[in-house]
């Protein structure tokens, strides 16, 4: 082949070679200009069509500064089949468009003197060749053959032909139908050689894989409008990258809408090194979907079992099952529905935080259907239960240990099951004496019917022993009355007493009540290290003689167990043990559950009660029981199992474990315990063949065998569970490489070296589960399988795990500070209300705050019943109407909440048609109020302001976030200081407001902000008047109709937060708050290193998207537990925890001081109030000023000029935007020191507080600002002032222009959760689009609403300019406070060195971090910003002294004069708070004499040490303490 020709393919990347055989290039033309290419060939033969549009198409994609090459090729000869070829592909790829095409494809065609005979049948198909005519001339033409014209030949013979057939023949009419796999790109693929992904090792050419899609990332180039999509796909053999590449946005669309991840496609191109991968990439030409290659899940039993032990991702490292807290999503759950089950348990690890998820799910998923259709989430967990009773004793008293006679006995049974059909059949008893046999008794019992086989063969009793036997009753009596109510002993007396105790029952014999000493569990106290206890072992430990062909007959075991007994008796100490009673401080009590046995066990929820229960044992096991393990004593687990259903669990059960080592009599009185007993198929037990647990498979489903007839045998329901940890069977890679990892290293039971390969515990189908269990009996195996399982989801009720509140949580009752009584919320809320309204507005108060507070307090009822009963006595034309309706309405609302139930009760009366019950009338009256009283949302504003004053009381500012600062009651209390009524003046003197100009025009229709206001003096006293309000509609906090639950966010010092929310325990009590709880989950990145420690562990090497898909595997799986930085959930005193959620340490911690919630918060926050006490760095940093400066920081004014003027200069600050390296003079201050913020306020240069308010709003949003507000105003298309801003903004600006008000708060509401832009939510957004359109809302702001990501309330925003503004008039005129406060507290990275050296050092040293741009680390990125400010402040001419062993502070950094401030001993690198605090300690107690006094007193390093001399904090101090011989 042609070299030159090659070259130029590879260039291109065209890898179809084979059909350029004999192809030379006769000569390429550059066009640099245009930067194209023509590139001329020369060929003997015509080349294949299909080959030669692909070459003509690559080429058109260009090359690397390259737009476009055009391919020019001329043929030296070209015959007619060339031509008829050609015509041919040129109807094939029509026939995509016009299915009729199809039947002129085999029609004959004749070539002669350049036109084309095509034969057809139709007029039609004659028009449509005739229509080609042009179009496939210019197609020949750009493939290098010559034009020729088409010519249709209508053939009548045929046409006549065909008709009669249709005519005569009765063909069903045949419909077009859609493929169900489509070509997404390129060529229906028709390659039979598919290459797995794990062979591709190399470049290579036509290359077809079929894989499924497992992610998806797009690349749009700014410059070129170049487009890449980038598919990672995987055939489970291995993973690769797939390339697409286009430059048009109609097929980059086509394709990103047919590529699905999760979807299997074949692929077809070729394999490349990518430079930018750095791998072998996979460029694609040609996809089209396939059927899934996955092996399909079918359970296509008639009737299909239940599964009921199951996990998912939230058992902590070990569950990969996939579980997705943000999209909430249950694999276990969802596929259960899917696949047709009507049930699922779900039995995570140590607590059930899956419960909401999957709560949701079934509950969405029942919606609607009749109860029989209804799937059925069984809600469970599998911990870890612990022996807490050793049960040596039974009914023990103060007899004598040693001197007493004992009655020492064994039975013999028909069976385990005493409280069945079983009875005894032999008692058999010693009396002993000072270690001597003083009696016997021994009789035979007749059952009266013949005894099983099993009970022969382990007794040697015959029926023919017990013909003429006396029955049970008499024996029973007999034995009794020969025991005289001594004091008895027996080995594993729990299972004689059951079958004695049931006989006294039976027959209305005296009750047993005799004491009973257990010679079981007394071994098992005496020699806890041991583990066989059985009477065989204990006759050989205690040297008594036996036989034991004669065990297992009552008389010889009774004989046997009473000389070991007396042996025993000689290892207990004489002088602690004296009585009977005392044998039970053998164990300690208070430490049992954590050296106890220990044991998995399974607890079903069976109802209402069982779930608080279950709640309860969660929490105990997570909190008080904790110790390496969520645990539960037995006594405790017995206590709260009501309404629960106790299942023995998984390998490590009681059951299974002891089925080892017990024989039937032992095992059944463990398994009495349980309501169910479990077993798993044997692959799931495998792992403990390779530990050596069992011997082989055989022995391990003999254990298995032995556990059913156990089971079955004592009554207890039995069944089979697949203890499920990943769905698929595939899945089980997952969990090996959780397993792997080194958080599970020596705690996992399958991470052990001796483990081959860990089981796979998989969803098994019924019919998989009934092979699994074929050594069993068909019968029995279909019980445990299905009956059984299903029998245990018949029982089940369905259960409510989230209480349905309709969106409002329960108030809590709040405590007053003696924390004994409660206070009457509403009362209080009102007189603090009203009392700080009057304070500031006078009394009476002017008619618009009545009426504001009215509507807060209680919605617009009130105002509408005082106006209606009014009119009854006055007319509409009054002049004084509204006064006497707002006197009625003040007078109602101070009278209390019941006087204002009553009026609009009355009202509701009154305008009743019919009568209703008082039920009924209720529901009315609580649907008429709104507001924060008439919603009963008063306790959280009460809550609120207790929080914020204790906090004031501490000397310490409270910043309100989110859109408190909407509610004017809010501010009357004192929670926020933002004051959401329009503009106006008020006079602190004498109580004057002015909320109109002279002109009687509303102040807020010229200023959105009263700051802004000009100044003036009060025209009755002369005083100057307070400007004030920022003009926030209070529905923007809690709605319409009060259907918006008030949230309530506050910003408290960070180091007062502490104190705060150990203030809520005050309010509420202890066992009523606790921190929200957060679940913390392996992440993506997380992930990728698991997955790579497995592969270096197993000597595995894979490419990176292979790592990615196992990672996506990994990804979600619990690995901790946390708490929300600031979150106090409220439990009210009038409800339990458990109603909602089980609480539990966080993180395991259990010496932490607070419980957090089991369940993540949201799961719950429609049913318990939730407070934000977030600690935050403003507050912190003016208490900080407050205390240095002597100022009341709540008094600087607002409205400062020189202070506005630093957000568009740095005039007032004294120094140049090239001094300080900087934009403005906002450098350090709050919301408007970043990077990105300086830009906004440097490009807007506001002069306004407004303006500042409306900045941090565009500032806080997502796809706000960029791209949206600052396009608008750079267009010319709006003004900054007409953006929007706030999400205020919209509901504003909507009611303006006429759009209900309801409806705008929709859309306000709709908008600022980033809903317009999200795909799902389309529908909607198109009808509020509709109702803005209607209301001729113009296009820039629905398509500013369209890009909204998120949006912040104004409220919030004012609160933060508050803060900033107050921080930045200390900058001004405060400098060296300023600047103090800011290191203090903003500061996270220090250079003492460089600042002690002045202006030029730290500017050297900004520009040195700048000059490495990316590559600057994070901690040179944290210090680079304390730099810029600092350089600032020596701009300003202050000066930052060395560090003083006597002066500095540990953290905040002191003010020395004017000019200088002194570093905190925190801004050494490496010196902690702890040694920072023990410096400023031991200085008090004396001076440091040396170093070594030094570094000894304060515990200080000596790495530290040497810093400390590099600054020169340790000058002139001597070394040692000790004296020179020579002084």
């Amino acid at each position: 082949m042609d070299d030159k020709l090659i070259r130029f393919f590879n260039k291109i990347n065209f890898d179809e070679i084979d059909d350029f055989e004999g192809v030379k290039v006769s000569k390429v033309v550059i066009n640099k200009q245009k930067e194209s290419w023509i590139v001329y060939l020369q060929s003997d033969k015509v080349i294949n069509p299909k080959a030669m549009i692909k070459l003509i198409n690559k080429a058109k994609e260009g090359i690397e500064n390259v737009s476009a090459i055009d391919i020019k090729i001329n043929y030296s000869n070209i015959l007619d089949e060339d031509i008829i070829k050609y015509f041919k592909y040129f109807l094939d790829q029509k026939v995509i468009d016009n299915v009729s095409l199809q039947s002129i494809i085999n029609n004959d065609f004749k070539v002669e003197n350049n036109v084309i005979s095509v034969e057809v049948i139709s007029k039609m198909e004659a028009n449509l060749i005739d229509s080609f005519n042009d179009e496939f001339s210019k197609y020949l033409k750009n493939l290098g053959l010559s034009e020729v014209e088409l010519v249709p030949v209508i053939n009548d013979e045929k046409r006549k032909e065909i008709k009669e057939e249709i005519e005569n023949s009765k063909t069903d009419i045949i419909v077009y139908k859609e493929p169900e796999f489509k070509i997404i790109m390129g060529e229906e693929i028709k390659s039979k050689k598919i290459t797995e992904i794990k062979d591709i090792i190399g470049e290579e050419n036509n290359v077809t894989v079929e894989a499924y899609i497992f992610g998806i990332e797009e690349f749009v180039s700014n410059k070129s409008n170049f487009k890449i999509l980038t598919l990672k796909i995987s055939d489970k053999t291995d993973s690769i990258l797939a390339k697409i590449f286009t430059r048009e946005d109609d097929e980059f669309n086509k394709y990103k809408a047919g590529l699905k991840e999760g979807k299997w496609y074949a692929f077809r191109g070729y394999i490349k090194n990518d430079t930018f991968a750095k791998d072998l990439v996979f460029n694609v030409r040609d996809i089209e979907e396939i059927p899934s290659k996955e092996d399909e899940f079918v359970d296509d039993a008639e009737v299909k079992r239940v599964e009921l032990h199951a996990h998912t991702m939230m058992s902590q490292m070990d569950g990969v099952t996939k579980f997705d807290l943000d999209k909430h999503t249950s694999e276990l759950v969802s596929n259960a529905i899917k696949f047709g089950y009507k049930g699922v348990a779900i039995t995570d690890h140590g607590g059930c935080q899956a419960f909401p998820i999957c709560y949701e799910i079934i509950k969405n998923y029942n919606k609607g259907k009749p109860k029989e259709e209804h799937f059925k989430g069984i809600y469970g967990t599998e911990l870890t239960l612990v022996d807490d009773s050793a049960d040596i004793t039974f009914r023990a008293k103060d007899d004598d240990l040693r001197s007493t006679t004992y009655v020492v006995f064994d039975t013999e049974t028909t069976g385990f099951n005493a409280g069945g059909k079983d009875q005894m059949i032999e008692i058999g008893a010693v009396k002993i004496a000072n270690g001597e046999i003083i009696d016997r008794f021994d009789e035979f019992i007749n059952p009266g019917r013949p005894l099983p086989q099993k009970i022969v063969d382990l007794t040697c009793i015959t029926d023919d022993d017990l013909a003429g036997a006396d029955n049970e009753a008499n024996v029973t009596k007999r034995f009794l009355e020969w025991a005289e109510g001594l004091p008895m002993v027996a080995h594993n007396a729990k299972f004689d007493m059951s079958f004695v105790d049931m006989a006294c029952k039976k027959y209305g014999l005296p009750e047993f009540s005799n004491t009973v000493i257990d010679t079981l569990e007394l071994s098992r106290a005496l020699d806890p290290d041991l583990t066989r206890h059985s009477l065989s072992a204990l006759v050989k430990r205690y040297e008594v003689p036996w036989n034991e062909d004669a065990h297992h007959r009552a008389d010889y075991d009774a004989e046997g167990t009473a000389y070991v007994f007396w042996k025993m008796l000689d290892r207990v100490p004489k002088d602690t043990y004296k009585t009977i009673k005392d044998l039970d401080n053998l164990v300690s009590k208070e430490n049992l559950y954590k050296f106890g046995a220990t044991h998995h066990f399974n607890a079903l929820v069976l109802n209402q009660k069982g779930l608080k229960n279950l709640f309860k044992i969660v929490s105990l096991a997570n909190t008080t029981y904790y110790f390496k393990c969520p645990r539960i004593p037995r006594s405790v687990l017995q206590e709260l199992r009501e309404g629960l259903l106790i299942g023995s669990g998984c390998f490590d059960s009681e059951i299974f474990k002891e089925a080892r080592r017990k024989d039937k009599e032992e095992l059944t009185n463990l398994i009495n315990f349980y309501d169910y007993v479990e077993v798993q198929p044997p692959e799931v037990y495998s792992h403990l063949v390779d530990t050596g647990d069992f011997s082989s498979n055989a022995e391990l489903m003999g254990n298995i065998m032995k556990v059913v007839d156990a089971v079955r045998d004592a009554g207890k329901i039995m069944v089979a569970t697949g203890d499920v940890h990943h769905f698929y069977k595939d899945d089980r890679i997952y969990r090996q490489i959780i397993i792997n990892t080194k958080a599970n290293f020596g705690k996992h039971h399958l991470a052990k070296s001796s483990i081959k390969e860990i089981p796979s515990q998989h969803y098994r189908t019924t019919n998989e589960m009934l092979e699994n269990f074929n050594f069993l009996d068909k019968d029995v195996a279909y019980e445990i399988v299905v009956t059984n399982t299903n029998k245990i989801c018949d029982m089940i009720d369905e259960i409510e795990v989230i209480p349905d509140t309709g969106g409002t949580p329960f108030s809590p009752r709040v405590k007053a500070d003696n924390g004994k009584t409660y206070l009457d919320c509403p009362r209080v809320v009102t007189d603090l209300v009203y009392g700080r309204a009057t304070d500031w507005y006078g009394d009476p108060l002017p008619l618009l705050i009545e009426e504001r507070i009215a509507k807060e307090l209680y919605g617009e009822t009130v105002y509408k019943v005082c106006r209606e009963n009014i009119l009854k006595t006055h007319s509409e034309d009054e002049p004084n109407l509204k006064e006497l309706i707002f006197k009625d309405v003040h007078e109602v609302i101070l009278k209390g909440v019941d006087a204002v139930k009553e009026l609009v009760r009355n009202n509701i009366k009154e305008h009743l048609e019919e009568e209703i019950s008082d039920e009924e009338l209720g529901q009315k009256l609580k649907k008429s109020l709104g507001g924060v009283i008439g919603a009963g949302f008063d306790p959280i504003y009460l809550i609120a302001q207790r929080l914020v004053k204790h906090s004031n009381d501490e000397g310490f500012l409270v910043g309100s976030r989110g859109s408190v600062g909407s509610s004017f009651v809010a501010t009357m209390m004192g929670i926020t200081e933002v004051n959401s009524l329009a503009a106006h003046y008020r006079c602190l003197k004498c109580k004057t407001s002015i909320f109109n100009d002279e002109e009687g025009k509303p102040l807020g229709a010229t200023y959105s902000c009263g700051i802004d206001l000009p100044e003036k003096k009060c025209p009755n006293c002369g005083e100057d008047m307070y400007r004030d309000g920022h003009d926030i509609p209070f529905e923007t906090f809690l709605g319409f109709n009060a259907d918006k639950v008030p949230d309530i966010d506050l910003n408290f010092s960070d180091l007062n937060q502490a104190s705060a929310h150990e203030y809520t325990k005050v309010l509420f009590g202890v066992d009523n708050v606790y921190r929200a709880g957060t679940i913390g989950t392996v992440a993506e990145k997380t992930a990728f290193g698991f997955v790579k420690g497995y592969m270096e562990d197993k000597g595995i090497t894979l490419r990176i998207p292979e790592i990615e898909r196992l990672a996506k595997g990994v990804t979600g799986v619990k690995r901790t537990t946390g708490q929300h930085p600031g979150g106090i959930v409220v439990v009210p005193d009038y409800k339990e925890v458990y109603d909602f959620t089980p609480f539990q340490y966080p993180a395991e911690d259990i010496n932490n001081a607070w419980r957090t919630t089991h369940f993540g918060y949201h799961s719950i926050e429609e049913c318990l109030l939730k407070l934000d006490i977030l600690g935050h760095t403003d507050p912190t940093q003016l208490r900080i000023i407050q205390e240095q400066t002597g100022l009341d920081v709540s008094k600087i004014p607002l409205s400062d000029p020189e202070t506005m003027s630093i957000f568009s200069s740095t005039k007032a600050l004294g120094v140049t935007n090239e001094q300080i390296l900087a934009l403005t003079g906002t450098l350090g201050i709050p919301e408007f020191g970043t990077n990105f913020t300086i830009g906004m306020v440097d490009e807007i240069k506001p002069k306004t507080f407004a303006e500042l308010v409306k900045i941090a709003g565009l500032s806080h949003g997502t796809d706000v600002w960029l791209g949206n507000a600052r396009d608008l105003i750079i267009n010319n298309v709006v003004p900054f002032s007409e953006v929007i801003g706030c999400r205020d903004d919209i509901m504003i600006y909507l009611m303006y222009h006429g759009v209900e008000p309801i409806k705008a708060f929709k859309i306000m509401e709709f908008v600022r959760k980033g809903k317009a832009s999200k795909p799902k939510e389309k529908d909607t957004w198109e009808s509020y689009k509709k109702i803005m359109q209607d209301a001729n809302i113009p296009e820039w702001f629905i398509d500013s609403c369209n890009k909204i990501k998120y949006m912040f309330p104004k409220a919030h925003a004012a609160a933060y300019v508050v803060s900033a503004f107050r921080i930045a008039w200390i900058k001004v005129h405060k400098p060296v406070y300023f600047y103090s406060s800011w290191l203090s507290c903003k500061a996270t990275d220090f250079d003492v060195e460089t600042m002690m050296k002045g202006y030029d050092a730290i500017k050297a040293r900004v520009e040195e971090i700048q000059n490495k741009g990316f590559n600057a680390t994070t901690k040179e990125l944290g210090l680079l910003e304390c730099l810029k400010v600092c350089l600032e402040a020596s701009a300003r001419g202050i000066k930052f002294a060395k560090i003083d062993l006597y002066k500095s502070d540990w953290k905040v950094w002191q003010v020395a004069d004017e000019h200088t401030i002194i570093p905190s001993f925190l801004s050494v690198d490496g010196l902690g708070e702890t040694v920072a605090k023990n410096i400023v300690n031991e200085r008090e107690k004396g001076k440091f004499v040396s170093i070594e006094d030094f570094q000894s007193r304060a515990k200080v390093s000596g790495t530290i040490v040497d810093k400390l001399k590099t600054i020169d904090v340790l000058e002139n101090m001597p070394q040692s303490s000790q004296l020179s011989l020579f002084d």
